[in-house]
């Protein structure tokens, strides 16, 4: 087993312009953060639209670096629906400068629309990224 190099605090503030497909209402996004295999998942912004907002931490343990698959960080907006949840777009942040200073605080852009046939980013993510506890790697 690999020793657990602390905790890593993620904190989900907000989106902006995110997809919206609905016409005549606004979505419900919400976001899942997933590292090593477990995921998060924020409540629905009801009606948040393009700009929800959630504001909610999430804490995952950080092992010792078995590959580089260990050290990011997924996040998937999704929009929920009556009947199945729609994703609106995620991307991958690489969290080894934030292990080795030990914070991060700011926006990216790297939301990846599933459905589109031309890759291309649209709408930014705000998180907040603290490491805490044990030795810094």
């Amino acid at each position: 087993m690999s020793k657990e190099l602390g905790t890593l605090a993620v904190v989900v503030l907000k989106a902006k312009n995110l997809h919206d497909r609905h016409s005549f209402y606004k979505q419900d996004p919400y976001a899942k953060v997933t590292l090593n295999g477990k995921t998060f998942k924020t409540d629905a912004d009801a009606k948040g639209g393009q700009h929800p907002e959630w504001d909610a931490e999430f804490r995952f343990p950080v092992f010792a670096a078995k590959s580089d698959s260990s050290r990011q960080l997924e996040v998937a907006c999704w929009r929920a629906e009556p009947r199945e949840d729609e994703e609106i777009g995620k991307g991958k942040v690489d969290i080894s400068d934030t292990l080795r200073t030990g914070e991060f605080d700011g926006e990216f852009e790297s939301l990846i629309i599933p459905w589109c046939s031309v890759q291309r980013s649209r709408g930014l993510t705000t998180c907040i990224f603290t490491l805490s506890h044990n030795a810094r790697v």
